[in-house]
């Protein structure tokens, strides 16, 4: 099954969908490296909200999103780029991709740099985590 997360409507309407899952028991939802590609004009943060109520008490939602938070000036030049093709990219701020979070529980550690999220040893998240340009976080529906 292919769709598009700005069209959470027509998700949720697949009867492909419905008989793989039993959206009255927990899942989880991933929604990782797409966000950034959804402009503001398509109210992302309504569709993420969308799929997160058809979701059961208990289910969680796993979101990554790219960011120019905390990077050098060439970073957000080269996220430029992607404006000039069929996927623009949109990067967000801490704040604004927490937003995605709403109605959630965020799962420890929070919303943080990818590698800071839970590394297996505390080096595994490398010297500057910072610079890595993108959010990542889990969300917990009560």
């Amino acid at each position: 099954m292919q769709a598009c997360p700005r069209r959470p409507q027509q998700i949720l309407g697949y009867q492909q969908l419905r008989t793989l899952l039993d959206l009255t028991q927990p899942a989880a939802l991933l929604l990782v490296a797409v966000l950034h590609f959804s402009p503001d004009a398509d109210h992302p943060a309504a569709s993420v909200a969308h799929l997160r109520d058809a979701l059961a008490p208990g289910s969680y939602v796993v979101i990554s999103h790219g960011t120019t938070d905390h990077q050098p000036p060439h970073v957000a030049a080269a996220m430029e780029h992607y404006n000039q093709t069929t996927a623009p990219f949109r990067p967000r701020t801490h704040a604004e991709v927490e937003a995605f979070f709403d109605g959630l529980e965020l799962v420890d550690p929070g919303l943080v740099h990818v590698p800071l999220w839970r590394p297996d040893q505390p080096e595994d998240a490398g010297e500057h985590p910072e610079r890595i340009a993108a959010y990542g976080g889990v969300g917990y529906k009560r």
